[in-house]
C-alpha cells in the first residue's frame, strides 16, 4: 500500500505535504469507528488544492490530522510536511510503561487511604506504610513522565509547526475567535508564540514605569484638552469638600438656596448646566449639549447623593472606588500593545484590505460582520507567512459578494506569497474558479483527484459525476429541478469494507466488500476503479431521483 501511495504522488514531484495511506478511528461508546481509509493526496508548493464532498466525507477530519488537532487516533500512515513527519507513533514499549504508570498511581491511591487508617490504630507501622504509597506515587509519577515524554516532544515541535508553517481558517470565525480579547491582542499573540514581533519601541521597564504613572497622565491629558470641562469638575470636587465643612445636605435639604431653589432641587439646577460647560468649543454645540443632557442629569444625581451623604462616608466610598479603579488603569495601561507591535498588527490587516485598520485593530469580534471577522482570521493566519494555509470552508456562512471578496484576498496571498492553500469546500464553483488541483473524498476516501480541468472535463467517478450534475450550469433550463444525488452519506459505523458508494445506492454483491484499488486512467488522474461506479450508466441523475 505504501508503494500504490508513492505512485500516486510521484507524478506531482516533491509536494508540500504529502498524506499517504491514512487511516484513523474515533472512540465511541459502541466502540472504535473508522473516520479515514487508507487517505492518499498531497499539496505542491504555491499550489491550491480543493478536497470537495459532502458533509461527513472526512473533508475537515483530514485537514484537522494534519495540524494536529483532531481528537481521533491514528492507526497508520504518514502525513509528512516539508520532509518532517507530522504523526506521532507510540511504540509499544512507551504504551506498556503507560499502563505500568496508571496501575502504580491506582495502587499507590488505594494504598495511601488504607495508610492513613492505619495511622489510627499502628502509628508505626502506618507511617512506614503511609512512606511506601508516597514512594510508589513518586514512583508513578515518574514512570509516566517517562512514558510521555516522547509524545510531549512530537508536541512542542507541532506547536512551531501549527500557526507558524501551516495556518488553517476555520469554517465560523466567530468560534475561532475570542470573544474576550480584540484583535491586535489576538493576532499579536500568534506572532509572539512564534517570536514573528519586531523589537519594542518602550522596554518593560519603561512600560511599568508608565503603567503606573497613567493616572495622573489621564489627569494631566484632560486638564491640557479640555480644559473648561476640568475647571467644572474642580469646582463639583471643591463644593463637595465644603459642603463637608458644615454637615450632609440631609440637614439643610429643605434651606433656600440662590433664587429661592431648595437643596433638594439640586439636581434639577445642575442638569442644564453640565451640558453647557462640556461643550465649550466643540461644533454644534446646542445639539451636542442636547445629546448630554441625559447623562448630566445622571452626573447631577450622584452629586446630589455625595453631598446627602455625611463626607466621611463619601470619602470611604471614593476611597474604595480608588481601590479598585487605579490597579485596573495600571494594569490595562500595561497590558497594553506596544506601539511598534500595534503597527505591525495594523499593517497585517492592511494586507487583507480591512477598511480603516487602525480603528479595527481595538475592536472585539462581536463588533465586526462576518466578513471582517473572516479577513481578521485571514490576517491572523497569514500573520507568520505559512507555507501552507488550510481553509475549511472559509466562505460557506457569507453572501455571495463577500466570498467573491475573501477568495480573491486568498488567492492574491497565494500570487504574492507563494502560499500553499488546500481548500475544503461544497461548492464546485468555487473549486473551479480557485483550485490547480482537486480531490473528491467520499464516506472517508479518496474516490477520484486530477488537475481541474481534467476532472471537470472528464469525470469517472459515479459520485464525482453526481456532485457536478448537481451544480447549476448558465446553460441549465429556467425554473428547473437540479437532479440531487439520490440517497446519503453512510454513519462512519455502517461502512462497509468495499465501494461504499455503491452502499448508498443500494447495490449488492462483490463490490460491497472488496475495495476497488486506484486506477490511473490519464497523467495525473486516479480513481477508485469501481466497475459499477466508472462503467456504470448514471448519466441521467434526474430519472434517478425520484
Amino acid at each position: 500500500m505504501r508503494e500504490k501511495a508513492d505512485e500516486e504522488t510521484s507524478a506531482r514531484g516533491n509536494p508540500l505535504l504529502q498524506i499517504s495511506n491514512l487511516r484513523v478511528h474515533f472512540e465511541t461508546m459502541d466502540g472504535p469507528v473508522e473516520a479515514l481509509h487508507d487517505v492518499n493526496l498531497s499539496v505542491e508548493e504555491g499550489e491550491i488544492m480543493g478536497i470537495v464532498g459532502e458533509s461527513g466525507c472526512g473533508k475537515s477530519v483530514t485537514s484537522l490530522t494534519c495540524i494536529g488537532l483532531a481528537t481521533c487516533e491514528v492507526d497508520e500512515g504518514s502525513i509528512i510536511f516539508s520532509g518532517d513527519e507530522l504523526v506521532f507513533t507510540n511504540d509499544e514499549s512507551n504504551k506498556r510503561l503507560e499502563r505500568v504508570a496508571t496501575r502504580i498511581s491506582v495502587a499507590s491511591v488505594f494504598l495511601s487511604i488504607m495508610s492513613s487508617l492505619w495511622l489510627l490504630m499502628e502509628p508505626v507501622q502506618g507511617a512506614v506504610l503511609l512512606i511506601v504509597s508516597l514512594s510508589m506515587m513518586m514512583g508513578g509519577v515518574v514512570t509516566s513522565f517517562v512514558a510521555k515524554r516522547p509524545s510531549l516532544e512530537h508536541e512542542r515541535f507541532m506547536r512551531t509547526i501549527r500557526g507558524n508553517q501551516i495556518s488553517m481558517i476555520f469554517q465560523e470565525p466567530m468560534t475561532a475567535l475570542n470573544p474576550l480579547y480584540s484583535v491586535e491582542k489576538q493576532i499579536s499573540e500568534v506572532m509572539k508564540q512564534h517570536d514573528r514581533l519586531v523589537t519594542r519601541e518602550i522596554s518593560r521597564m519603561g512600560r511599568l514605569y508608565r503603567a503606573i504613572s497613567s493616572p495622573l497622565s489621564i489627569i494631566n491629558e484632560l486638564v491640557l484638552n479640555r480644559p473648561y470641562q476640568m475647571l467644572f469638575g474642580a469646582m463639583i470636587i471643591l463644593s463637595i469638600i465644603l459642603q463637608g465643612l458644615s454637615g450632609p445636605l440631609s440637614e439643610w435639604d429643605q434651606r433656600k438656596l440662590i433664587f429661592d431653589i431648595e437643596a433638594i432641587n439640586l439636581a434639577w439646577v445642575i442638569t442644564p448646566i453640565v451640558p453647557l460647560f462640556a461643550t465649550i468649543g466643540m461644533e454644534n454645540r446646542l445639539r451636542n449639549a442636547a445629546s448630554l443632557t441625559p447623562s448630566s442629569f445622571s452626573l447631577s444625581l450622584v452629586l446630589y447623593l455625595a453631598l446627602w451623604a455625611p463626607f466621611s462616608v463619601f470619602m470611604t466610598i471614593v476611597a474604595v472606588f480608588a481601590m479598585f479603579a487605579i490597579p485596573s488603569v495600571v494594569i490595562s495601561d500595561y497590558l497594553k500593545l506596544d506601539p511598534n507591535h500595534r503597527g505591525q498588527v495594523v499593517e497585517i490587516l492592511h494586507q487583507v484590505q480591512i477598511p480603516n485598520p487602525e480603528s479595527v485593530v481595538s475592536m472585539y469580534p462581536h463588533e465586526l460582520s462576518g466578513g471582517m471577522r473572516q479577513r481578521v482570521m485571514i490576517a491572523m493566519m497569514m500573520s507568520c507567512e505559512p507555507k501552507l494555509l488550510i481553509a475549511d470552508e472559509p466562505t460557506t456562512a457569507l453572501d455571495v459578494t463577500i466570498q467573491a471578496q475573501i477568495l480573491k484576498l486568498m488567492r492574491n496571498l497565494r500570487e504574492e506569497k507563494g502560499t500553499s492553500i488546500m481548500l475544503i469546500t461544497h461548492d464546485l464553483g468555487v473549486i473551479a474558479d480557485m483550485c490547480d488541483f482537486v480531490t473528491v473524498m467520499y464516506a472517508g476516501r479518496v474516490v477520484e483527484k486530477a488537475p481541474i480541468g481534467e476532472l471537470f472535463d472528464n469525470p469517472f467517478h459515479a459520485y464525482t459525476r453526481g456532485l457536478l450534475a448537481s451544480s447549476p450550469r448558465l446553460d441549465s433550463e429556467r425554473k428547473s429541478t437540479l437532479p440531487a444525488i439520490p440517497g446519503q452519506v453512510a454513519q462512519p459505523a455502517d461502512f462497509v469494507s468495499g465501494c461504499r458508494f455503491c452502499q448508498r445506492m443500494g447495490r449488492s454483491g462483490e463490490t460491497l466488500s472488496i475495495r476497488p484499488e486506484m486506477k490511473e486512467v490519464s497523467p495525473g488522474h486516479w480513481v477508485e476503479n469501481c466497475p459499477e461506479c466508472v462503467t456504470g450508466d448514471d448519466k441521467s441523475w434526474s430519472e434517478i431521483n425520484v
